[in-house]
């Protein structure tokens, strides 16, 4: 289940609009939260390498993972 919280933002509307159209989302949360995902995304396939982080056997992997986002450790 994801955490969410209530809060109050000033939003320009001319970008929401064009961030609803490209996202195919319909509201303001939902475009929100939407845009937010991408960017979150977009951060980890940035410093994506098909040889680093596929190329190798499951504990290369996971290993080269753990280096490189030491937070998201279980």
């Amino acid at each position: 289940m994801m955490r969410m919280t209530r809060t109050t933002v000033d939003v320009d509307i001319r970008a929401l609009d064009a961030a609803r159209i490209e996202l195919g989302t319909k509201g303001l949360s939902a475009t929100v939260n939407a845009a937010l995902r991408k960017i979150g995304r977009s951060r980890v396939l940035a410093d994506f390498d098909v040889v680093r982080d596929v190329d190798g056997t499951p504990i290369q992997v996971e290993t080269n993972r753990r280096e490189r986002f030491p937070e998201s450790e279980s």
